[in-house]
């Protein structure tokens, strides 16, 4: 059994969440090895708009009209006060239903993320139909109260629901992420709350088996479900793997 404990405080290279560390000495993996992943621990310092931050609405002559919220961690009050802030139009926070109501001008359209794809122009910098940069994900579906206004029913603060720790060095084929691929070590689900330390354990105390390896450094990484690596702020990530062999 051999137990490694990784600290991206230590890393030789990258950032606290796409390092290298370098071991003290090669550890030699041999053949029908497994290994599984313990105490994971990170704090939880995602901003509200880490997916994005523009909302986005179709004017009177189908043109997009589009607005930015600032970068930053959101109660749904706050979040409600800043959309009307930056779209001048009313907006308010209900607490008790989680939801978010918005007056919409007349002849103005919420867009969600399969509406903007029908979208070739009329995008910020760096944005596309395809990839819009809305913070839709956090509003949620949009739908009409009895009064015509815009209402999002399932709004929360977190960009993220589960992440993903994984190392191109310890990827094995009998693991399928929701890509087909094959470099994940183990799924994490934020259930914490913004600013909170957020922990992982192996519950079932799983092992997945880890390819013949010599290995001196090994690389990690935390992400979303498709691969793109997620911004800690410089708060560090730490976690033991334990191989069997």
């Amino acid at each position: 059994m051999t137990t490694i404990y990784v600290d991206s405080r230590t890393a030789v290279e990258g950032t606290s969440s796409d390092f290298k560390v370098l071991l003290r000495e090669t550890i030699h993996i041999l053949p029908g090895s497994r290994l599984r992943v313990d105490k994971l621990r990170f704090v939880d310092s995602f901003f509200t708009t880490d997916q994005g931050r523009h909302i986005y609405y179709k004017d009177g002559d189908n043109s997009i009209v589009h607005f930015a919220l600032p970068e930053q961690a959101y109660s749904g009050t706050r979040l409600a006060a800043q959309i009307q802030t930056v779209t001048g139009r009313s907006t308010t926070y209900n607490d008790a239903t989680n939801a978010i109501t918005q007056v919409v001008f007349a002849g103005q359209e919420w867009l969600s993320d399969e509406d903007l794809k029908r979208y070739v122009s009329g995008f910020p910098a760096g944005s596309s139909g395809s990839a819009p940069s809305s913070i839709n994900g956090v509003l949620g579906p949009g739908g009409q109260d009895s009064a015509g206004n815009l209402v999002w029913s399932f709004v929360k603060m977190s960009p993220y629901d589960d992440l993903y720790l994984r190392s191109r060095k310890l990827a094995c084929k009998n693991v399928h992420g929701p890509l087909g691929d094959h470099d994940i070590l183990c799924k994490v689900t934020l259930d914490q709350g913004i600013s909170k330390v957020q922990t992982e354990a192996s519950p079932t105390q799983v092992y997945y088996d880890v390819p013949e390896a010599s290995l001196k450094t090994i690389d990690f990484r935390l992400t979303t479900f498709d691969g793109r690596v997620v911004n800690l702020r410089g708060r560090s990530l730490s976690f033991q793997l334990t191989i069997d062999q």
